[in-house]
This record gives C-alpha cells, sequence and structure tokens, in this order.
C-alpha cells in the first residue's frame, strides 16, 4: 500500500484486481501508474506471490487480505509469477477458489524482446551463469517458458472466460501511455480522466540495472523496500551512470539469425494461441 494510502485499523479486504505479467512487460510501471489513482491501491509488495504453492500461500487468505485496503474501490497486486511457471493451470484454479470477483491484466511484450530482457534481469542480478546460447536453448528454459503466452493465457481464459480479462502490451504502454492507461481504467470502471505526473516515469528500465540495480534487487527478494515516497529517487539515481546504469554493458544482449530463428520456431504457436484467444494481431512484434 502506498503511504498515502493506509489500510489504518481495518483488517483488509480480498483483492479484484491482479496483474498476472508477464515478466519484464511493464507490470513494475503499471503496478505504480495504478497505485497513483485515486480510486485504485495497489498492494505495498507488489509481488505477494500469494497464489503461487512455492510464495505465499501457506500464509492463509487472512495474511493476504491483510496487503489491501478495504476502502479502496480497486485493490490489486501484481505478481509475475502467476503466469511465469509451469503450475500455472494450478494457480489459475487457485485464483478462481479464492477470488469470485476479480479483473486480471495480463501485460506482454515482442516475446523475443521479453526473452532477452529477461535473461539480462538474471544476468544482472547474479542468478544466470549460462552464455545467452546455452540458457535460451535449454529445452527447459523458463525464459521461453515466460514468452509462451498462449499456455500461459488459456487457463485463466478457461477459468474466468474473456470480459474480466485485460491483455496490453508494454509497446503501447511506451508508445501511448494515456491512451493504454485509459483503457485500463475504462476496463476497472474508474475515472478515466485522471492524468498524473507520476504517468511520465518508466520503472525499472533495462539500461538501469548496474550494481546498484542489482543490490536492490537482492534486497527486494528479502522483502527490504523503501518507502514509496523514496522509491522513484532511488530509481533515478539507480540509472546515473555513476552507480553503474546507463551503460552500453548494462543493455540486454544482441541475438544472432540462427538463435532468433530457433526460438521463432518454439514460439510462434503460442503467439498463434494468444492471438486466437484475444483477437488481438500484435502486428509490431518480430513474430
Amino acid at each position: 500500500m502506498s503511504d498515502s494510502k493506509p489500510i489504518g485499523t481495518n483488517v483488509g479486504a480480498l483483492p479484484n484486481l491482479l496483474i498476472i505479467g508477464a515478466a519484464k512487460c511493464g507490470t513494475t510501471s503499471l503496478h505504480n501508474y495504478l497505485d497513483a489513482h485515486p480510486m485504485i491501491s495497489m498492494s505495498d509488495i507488489k509481488e505477494l506471490d500469494f497464489f503461487v504453492m512455492d510464495g505465499t500461500w501457506d500464509k492463509g487468505v487472512e495474511w493476504y487480505k491483510k496487503n489491501f485496503d478495504p476502502t479502496s474501490v480497486i485493490r490489486g497486486e501484481s505478481s509475475t509469477s502467476y503466469t511465469r511457471r509451469r503450475q500455472t493451470e494450478d494457480v489459475a484454479n487457485r485464483v478462481k477458489g479464492v477470488l469470485s470477483d476479480v479483473k486480471l491484466i495480463y501485460l506482454v511484450r515482442d516475446p523475443i524482446k521479453r526473452i532477452l530482457s529477461d535473461y539480462h534481469h538474471h544476468r544482472a542480478s547474479g542468478n544466470e551463469r549460462r552464455g545467452l546460447t546455452a540458457a535460451l536453448t535449454d529445452p527447459e528454459s523458463l525464459y521461453v517458458q515466460g514468452s509462451s503466452y498462449g499456455s500461459q493465457l488459456k487457463p485463466y481464459v478457461d477459468n474466468f472466460g474473456t470480459d474480466c480479462i485485460l491483455v496490453e502490451t508494454q509497446e503501447r504502454l511506451l508508445s501511448e501511455r494515456r491512451v493504454c492507461l485509459g483503457r485500463i481504467f475504462r476496463f476497472l470502471e474508474v475515472d478515466d480522466q485522471v492524468d498524473l505526473e507520476e504517468f511520465d516515469r518508466t520503472w525499472e528500465l533495462s539500461d538501469g540495472k548496474g550494481w546498484a540495480y542489482s543490490l536492490g534487487w537482492k534486497l527486494r527478494q528479502r522483502g527490504i523496500r523503501l518507502p514509496s515516497a523514496l522509491r522513484w529517487p532511488a530509481q533515478r539515481l539507480q540509472r546515473s551512470r555513476l552507480l553503474g546504469g546507463a551503460s552500453s554493458s548494462a543493455r540486454p544482449p544482441e541475438i544472432d539469425d540462427a538463435l532468433r530463428a530457433t526460438l521463432a520456431a518454439r514460439l510462434e504457436p503460442e503467439i498463434a494461441m494468444l492471438r486466437e484467444l484475444t483477437g488481438m494481431s500484435f502486428d509490431e512484434w518480430s513474430l
């Protein structure tokens, strides 16, 4: 919960909004844009991972409710793990069992660009030591699974139908932000004329991933987070050259034609499924 929207003495409430992914598609930015809206309150811990069995599921529903403001029209959280792992079907079933009235937002981007950003993220945080080709051609590659959008979305469509699911792209969130946010606000049935300075900010850019990013990521993994008022100044500092951000070595790696073709062959059926499920063309993508 942001500092300006405290829960107070209430015991909380279940959320009625989940951003379910995908990883490296702008979910941090969208989480912050939504939290800035006066009718929306997003969880202070962005990724609660509640519906993932090896996440916080064992803490129970009452613990989960304490993360949300019952006085807010829209209460939400953003956990990319809800579409990132193989057990997406189990996660979707669990969400359906707990949340009877929920809207879902699924952010996607060009699948190969997402993979490269994801790989870069794990290299920057020290969790990936393999070279690019080895990591991406692994038959069990989590990076490729993360861009398997059709398989990730289908369990949610099966459980909830399409009316309460909005699929948006990072490309549109970047290039036509106000228009994109307007669509999202209308989907959530809140005031779509809200226009705030916070909407000009873009969070967790790839060129900000120097050593300061790695440190911040490790602290967040341990549940240590700055107060919300300090997070944007920290983001700006993190991207500075002084702290190792905004350098050419900090940008996602390039991919050769052979590896691109290999990834395309694996991902084309997934993107075809996504197009069928959503009726969207995704013409700006490379696949």
